[in-house]
């Protein structure tokens, strides 16, 4: 199912968000990809907005008739609990704007000692 694997992509994303000043640290031209996500992110929370991955996952189950069979795959609901937790919007937005912060500060501090050295 389509969905599905928009789902997949959609908590890959979320993990490189998470994860990506790691891994940009490691391999250093994904720090640029990881700092548009991170503005993107911060953009979609100001803006009260959700992620496009959320609007395409909802179209695409929505094309699905769930009368037929079960509504969604194994992986697809397990991941839609990771993705979607049961916490407020208002708290999610918050965090995630902390989230960015916290990334947006460390690139500071790494491009400051880069710069020194």
């Amino acid at each position: 199912m389509l969905g599905d694997a928009v789902i997949i992509l959609h908590f890959l994303w979320i993990l490189f968000i998470l994860f990506g000043l790691l891994i940009g640290i490691k391999y250093g031209r994904l720090i640029w990809v990881h700092l548009g996500g991170l503005v993107f992110t911060l953009i979609l929370n100001i803006g009260g907005w959700f992620c496009p991955l959320t609007y395409l996952e909802n179209h695409l189950y929505s094309l699905y008739n769930p009368q037929l069979a079960y509504g969604g795959s194994f992986i697809g609901q397990y991941l839609q609990e990771l993705i979607y937790l049961d916490v407020g919007e208002a708290y999610l937005r918050i965090a995630g704007g902390i989230w960015v912060a916290i990334n947006m500060s460390a690139y500071v501090f790494l491009f400051k000692k880069r710069k020194s050295l």
